[in-house]
């Protein structure tokens, strides 16, 4: 598998509760808005478990909130919870230290991309903003819903998707749109207005 992934970090926060020493910030540096981190991490998790990718690079900056108390890069931190919290191959996976930004992701992502089918993965929310900074730096990369490869790995991983974004119908929504997602990732998606199904490809059963 030659093909390359791409990681976008999030923030992280030092924990003694894990073997990494790390986890994912529930709430941005404000403490305000929620992050979900924990399901992009499953997801890069998953990508790597189901092949989807040879080895993945996990780009990002410096955590804010540790910048003047021995600092951290999110990119190592999301590596070590990669490799110790799930059993991830250390092999497959590096840090790519950026500038604290989406922008500053893309310009490393397109230094080290190689092949138009290299993927680049994050949140299901953040996407359209990170499209539009990858787009800027001229690469025409797949952007994949860190997300759909849980669904992808376990179908039951929608219910826990639901659950995390709130319950809401506006998390249901979010959640079928991923596992439609999973679903043209395993080559089975069909449209409820179609009479055969859609394939784009092939990688595993959902």
């Amino acid at each position: 598998m030659h093909r390359k992934g791409f990681g976008l970090a999030f923030d992280i926060e030092r924990t003694n509760a894990t073997r990494s020493g790390y986890r994912p910030a529930q709430y941005d540096m404000g403490g305000i808005q929620e992050l979900f981190g924990d399901l992009r991490l499953a997801g890069f998790a998953a990508m790597l478990r189901l092949n989807i990718v040879g080895h993945l690079t996990i780009v990002g900056g410096d955590e804010g909130r540790y910048k003047h108390d021995n600092p951290i890069n999110r990119a190592v931190a999301i590596r070590e919870m990669l490799i110790h919290d799930h059993g991830i191959d250390a092999t497959r996976v590096d840090a790519a230290a950026s500038n604290s930004n989406t922008l500053g992701n893309s310009l490393i992502i397109r230094q080290r991309s190689t092949s138009n089918e290299d993927i680049v993965t994050t949140s299901h929310y953040h996407i359209p903003r990170a499209a539009m900074d990858i787009a800027a730096e001229g690469l025409s990369l797949p952007i994949i819903a860190a997300e759909a490869f849980m669904i992808l790995e376990d179908k039951t991983s929608k219910d826990r998707i639901i659950h995390e974004l709130g319950g809401s119908p506006l998390a249901m929504r979010c959640a079928e749109e991923i596992q439609g997602i999973a679903h043209k990732l395993a080559g089975t998606y069909q449209s409820r207005t179609d009479a055969t199904p859609i394939t784009i490809g092939s990688a595993a059963t959902v």
